[in-house]
């Protein structure tokens, strides 16, 4: 069993990560990028959820529903100036990029038409809410990409931001209000400044309500019921974490940074560790597939060789650690299957959107939302989002390989 100590500078990595919510990570991900102290991360998170959905826990674990809209926006006032502004992920660059008025927008977004329409939507309707800090979210639609459709025979508003197409009835009370809307957007994480870090999971009842803007929070709303575990459901989660906790890994001089980036290429391929000694043969492949494109991209043969020896004993190392590679591999597949029992609880919830995949040929498939977002009670977080499904989708441009009806 971990200690306070042990989970504490667990979770101050985690926090180092997330200074800022421009990227989280999937709770499988984390023994693949942070090894131990990964590992340590995603079990604590796993138990915290686990205690949380058998109603024993005495903090609330916050969850979230992970919005699939873009772009990304920041508002809110400015900490320095206390004028309202907007912007992107690009807040935080070394030269922040912060736009108080439409000029500001032309200056540092107008190479790209579409980005800057919205972000001068923002500037123009999301000041009336009264956000006294600064509050991050995603986009979801304006006057020109809010359609109506029907579906089913039945009359809906849609908005596609990213990959997933949400789709509201018309006749409903949350259709009336997106109707009569210009502006969606969806808040969920609060910022104080923009130097002491993100707090993950906005709340937006303080904030004002506007004629024309749609604004939620994207707290999961159980309205069903049904998002607590079942005896079974605790049992098989927690033989999972007692199988990874007893397989043997040393994590020292394991190539963190390569095997990631060799996991979503797996993902790509729609697989994910479905055999941990396949995966790590064709790991073993794949870099030496990248070592063939980097020494092709030398010009001299001193320049060809220098690499060659470069991944000779990179590819050495990995050999040597054959039998970590593989348990490390068994490891994040454990942890994602535990994971997975989470999300399809949280699936079996209503919700008033509906949520589809384009096939590419016109048709849609009925989907879940993308994910959820897990909120430690340390305030840091991590996404639960079933990888084959979603992310596979981001990967193809938001079409999925499986023909799709509507």
């Amino acid at each position: 069993m971990k200690n306070f100590k042990q989970y504490f500078k667990a979770y101050k990595l985690l926090e180092e990560a997330t200074k800022a919510n421009t990227h989280l990570t999937h709770l499988e991900e984390l023994v693949l990028t942070k090894g131990e102290q990964g590992y340590t991360t995603a079990r604590g998170f796993i138990t915290d959820l686990l205690s949380h959905l058998q109603g024993k826990s005495k903090r609330r674990v916050g969850t979230t529903v992970k919005w699939d809209g873009a772009p990304a926006m920041f508002v809110g006032k400015h900490p320095d100036t206390g004028k309202f502004f907007v912007g992107t992920k690009s807040i935080f660059n070394k030269e922040p990029k912060i736009n108080y008025n439409e000029n500001d927008v032309e200056l540092n977004h107008g190479h790209a038409p579409g980005l800057a329409d919205k972000l001068k939507k923002a500037l123009k309707y999301l000041p009336k809410l009264g956000i006294k800090n600064i509050m991050q979210g995603d986009f979801m639609f304006d006057s020109s990409t809010l359609q109506k459709e029907a579906i089913d025979g039945v009359s809906h508003y849609t908005f596609k931001p990213n990959t997933i197409k949400y789709a509201v009835e018309v006749d409903s009370a949350l259709g009336n209000k997106i109707g009569s809307s210009v502006f969606g957007i969806i808040f969920h994480t609060e910022y104080n400044d923009l130097e002491s870090g993100a707090n993950f999971g906005a709340k937006v009842n303080n904030l004002n309500d506007v004629p024309g803007v749609w604004v939620d929070d994207a707290f999961f709303k159980d309205d069903t019921g049904v998002v607590t575990l079942t005896t079974d459901e605790v049992k098989q989660i927690k033989d999972y974490v007692k199988t990874a906790d007893s397989i043997k890994v040393n994590y020292k001089d394991l190539p963190l940074d390569l095997l990631n980036v060799y996991v979503n290429s797996e993902i790509r391929g729609g697989r994910f560790l479905e055999n941990a000694e396949d995966s790590y043969n064709n790991f073993v492949l794949w870099v030496k597939n990248r070592m063939g494109k980097e020494i092709d991209k030398r010009k001299s043969v001193k320049g060809k060789e220098r690499i060659k020896e470069s991944f000779k004993k990179k590819l050495a190392e990995i050999e040597s650690k054959e039998p970590h590679i593989v348990n490390v591999f068994k490891v994040s597949k454990l942890l994602s299957q535990a994971k997975q029992i989470f999300i399809n609880k949280y699936n079996n919830a209503v919700y008033k959107t509906k949520h589809f995949l384009d096939a590419g040929d016109g048709t849609l498939k009925v989907t879940a939302p993308e994910g959820y977002v897990s909120i430690s009670r340390d305030g840091n977080a991590v996404k639960l989002v079933d990888r084959l499904e979603f992310s596979r989708a981001n990967f193809s441009g938001g079409q999925t390989s499986t023909p799709i009806t509507k």
